[in-house]
């Protein structure tokens, strides 16, 4: 007996339900009216959140029209992320999806998230650009976005096997519901079993040149995200750095390296420099008035 390899799509010829479809094409109709828009996945490792968020991407630059670019409209790291926006607006592109691969790993990288969503979204809201926020739990975001009407629900991927993956979808007046339980349970997941989602359903895999090319963007990703957490750990930084803590330019920066023969360490084809060099320009300033 031969068996048939499984359809790679639904009958509607998507990855996912037509429930969740005319959800995504809500979120169009949100940007055409100049109001912001962003929408939440989490779930485990391994759960299919950064799939099914690359899915859901692909069909909102179909429905407008634009090709989608897996290298440039999927992000991680809130600095990548920014670079992101600005490369969706430079092309003319709609939708990103922020994977956070890693960068919630300390209370401060979710403190300068929750802050940098804020500042991103008053920034690029008259832009029309949907966000797709792929992270392992929508217990740690806070409820800022959401007091703004900005988030407007949240997909909650789980139980994934060899042949597809689930998910219940909870709009904005359930998030809050779902925020309220979490506080008050030792296991927050649980909320998910208290809260009756708006519908359920399930997503295939990605096709797989897409799954692939997925695949090796985000291991580049979550390495280059380890190599900034080692040099971190090293208290290790670079010039721009240096100059964005100090007010000077990088110019000013390398003349006062190169002048007092600071040693740095090389990593790629970027020189790092101890983070102290922040305060001894500081003092040098103070001293002298000027590190010229």
């Amino acid at each position: 007996m031969i068996n048939k390899p499984l359809p790679t799509t639904y009958g509607n010829g998507l990855k996912f339900d037509k429930t969740l479809a005319s959800n995504l094409q809500a979120s169009l109709t949100r940007i055409k009216n100049k109001k912001a828009s962003l929408f939440y996945i989490d779930g485990g490792v391994g759960e299919g959140k950064t799939t099914l968020g690359v899915e859901c991407a692909m069909f909102l630059a179909k429905e407008q029209g634009q090709p989608f670019n897996i290298k440039e409209q999927v992000r991680q790291g809130g600095s990548d992320f920014l670079k992101g926006m600005d490369w969706c607006v430079a092309n003319n592109r709609n939708v990103i999806v922020y994977d956070e691969a890693g960068d919630f790993n300390t209370r401060a990288s979710l403190t300068f998230f929750n802050q940098s969503m804020n500042r991103v979204f008053e920034t690029y809201r008259a832009l029309g650009i949907v966000v797709i926020l792929c992270l392992p739990s929508f217990a740690d975001v806070d409820t800022s976005l959401m007091k703004k009407l900005i988030s407007r629900y949240l997909i909650h991927c789980y139980n994934r096997n060899n042949n597809y993956g689930n998910y219940s979808v909870y709009s904005l007046w359930r998030m809050w519901y779902l925020k309220n339980k979490f506080k008050k349970l030792t296991v927050p997941t649980d909320a998910f079993k208290l809260v009756t989602p708006n519908f359920r359903g399930h997503f295939k895999d990605l096709d797989k040149v897409d799954s692939e090319a997925l695949e090796v963007h985000s291991m580049k990703g979550k390495k280059d995200i380890i190599k900034k957490g080692m040099l971190a750990e090293k208290g290790l930084i670079d010039i721009k750095t240096i100059g964005r803590k100090t007010g000077y330019s990088v110019e000013t920066i390398r003349r006062y390296i190169n002048k007092n023969k600071l040693k740095g360490e090389k990593n790629g084809a970027t020189l790092y420099f101890h983070k102290e060099v922040v305060e001894q320009i500081i003092q040098t300033k103070q001293n002298k008035g000027s590190v010229s």
